[in-house]
């Protein structure tokens, strides 16, 4: 609103008035004639032109301002000074900043007039310029990124910061992740689930720059880079790795979830059903009987899901043929588990089950100087339809060789392609190598020829 100008008939009753009165109220009448008209068509008259006028200013200019001088204007003289200095001169009318933990510099340091037009502006709020554009001001190193987060793109500093004074650090209108929440409402069901990763935890800024990045998805590194910033041993293991996990090529996220995840290590699915959705023909319908690590949905008991020295990205050594001399150091990887006990004696009562009586046919196939039989010819290492994943065949080169294993009572036999048919027995052993139904058949033949005689 523009200030009243001064009537005709007041400037006359003035200029009567300092004809004839004394000198000390010569200056109260010049100073009314100031006040009566600051705002002219010569004077300060764009200070109320602008959209946005200061309410102060119906106020009158007194309201702030007061004369220091008796003659006004001067060149190059201030003849007037403001009632008192910023902030506690717009603390009359406004509430004071200063009461939360975290003040902008710009207000702390009292200078409202940095981002405010005290009079009028183009702008709400009486900035000096749109809001963006003054921020950009101090703080030109949140512009400019290839990927802009959209508040920022849009110049609304205003969305996620407070101008003035807030309890949160970087000025934020809510405190840690809430701030992100109010536009990603889909994170606040992802952060109750049972795992979260704790990135997260810490924050979203662990993992995104919340004003834009040269990486997609404003990450403030690329890819599994990103990633290594935390899990440097992971990068480790890769850089030293022979064989390494394809889809940790392709990036953290094949497997992991970045958020959170009801399943454990922040996998989308648990253990083994993960595993599956790729390597879905590992575990055939007729499997009854499943290796132990599988069975417990641990893959990762025999497999390094990331890296490995060892073919397959076995955590250990297991040896590539089906013949080896045996040593102590061999099939490190089946010892993790399993006691070496069943191979280091020739007879034992307990190390295993595989014995006829008393003799180890662990040990006999085996733990061999030359052409030990591997685990592999005889067991299934991930299931099968036989008692202690017994192979129903096993690969000999090209021929898919026979195993014919029959489960007894106290033992059980085999009838595969390399030997006759063998049995063994805990209880009965059976030394002579013929298995319960040979010896059965050759009791019956006995009985048949005593009976001749």
């Amino acid at each position: 609103m523009k200030e009243k100008k001064p009537s005709g008939l007041s400037l006359v009753y003035c200029i009567a008035l300092l004809m004839s009165l004394p000198a000390f109220l010569v200056a109260f009448c010049a100073t009314a004639i100031a006040e009566d008209g600051c705002i002219t068509g010569k004077c300060h008259s764009s200070l109320t032109s602008a959209k946005v006028v200061h309410p102060a200013m119906s106020m009158g200019c007194s309201s702030c301002h007061e004369a220091v001088s008796q003659q006004h204007p001067q060149k190059n003289v201030k003849t007037f000074k403001l009632t008192q200095d910023p902030p506690g001169l717009c603390a009359n009318c406004h509430s004071p900043f200063g009461s939360k933990k975290y003040v902008h510099t710009a207000v702390k340091n009292g200078m409202c007039t940095s981002c405010h037009d005290p009079h009028a502006s183009a702008q709400q709020k009486l900035l000096l310029k749109p809001a963006n554009e003054i921020c950009l001001t101090c703080h030109a190193d949140k512009n400019g990124f290839k990927f802009m987060h959209g508040p920022t793109a849009a110049g609304d500093c205003l969305m996620c910061h407070s101008p003035h004074e807030t309890d949160n650090t970087a000025q934020t209108l809510k405190p840690g992740e809430e701030v992100c929440f109010t536009c990603h409402l889909e994170m606040q069901a992802e952060v109750k689930k049972a795992h979260l990763h704790p990135a997260l935890a810490n924050g979203c800024t662990s993992c995104h720059n919340p004003h834009g990045s040269a990486f997609k998805k404003f990450f403030i590194a690329e890819g599994n880079d990103l990633c290594f910033q935390c899990h440097p041993n992971i990068q480790e293991k890769l850089t030293g790795s022979a064989v390494v996990h394809p889809p940790v090529l392709t990036g953290c996220t094949t497997c992991h979830s970045p958020h959170a995840s009801d399943a454990e290590r922040l996998l989308p699915k648990s253990g083994i059903e993960f595993c599956l959705t790729c390597h879905m023909d590992l575990l055939k319908k007729e499997y009854t009987v499943l290796h132990g690590p599988i069975k417990e949905g641990k893959c990762y008991a025999c497999h390094d899901p990331h890296g490995s020295p060892n073919r397959r990205l076995l955590v250990k050594e297991f040896p590539t043929d089906i013949y080896n001399p045996y040593t102590d150091k061999e099939y490190e990887l089946c010892f993790s588990c399993h006691k070496r006990d069943l191979l280091l004696f020739p007879e034992t009562s307990y190390a295993t089950g595989f014995r006829d009586g008393d003799r180890n046919l662990h040990y006999v196939h085996v733990n061999r100087k030359e052409k030990g039989r591997s685990c592999v010819i005889c067991h299934n290492i991930h299931g099968g339809p036989l008692p202690k994943l017994i192979n129903d065949k096993t690969h000999f080169g090209n021929w898919d060789l026979p195993i014919k294993f029959e489960k007894t009572e106290n033992g059980g036999s085999c009838s595969p392609g390399c030997h006759k048919p063998v049995g063994y027995d805990r209880k009965n052993p059976l030394k002579g190598g013929m298995t319960v139904k040979e010896k059965e058949k050759e009791k019956e033949k006995e009985k048949e020829k005593g009976g001749k005689q």
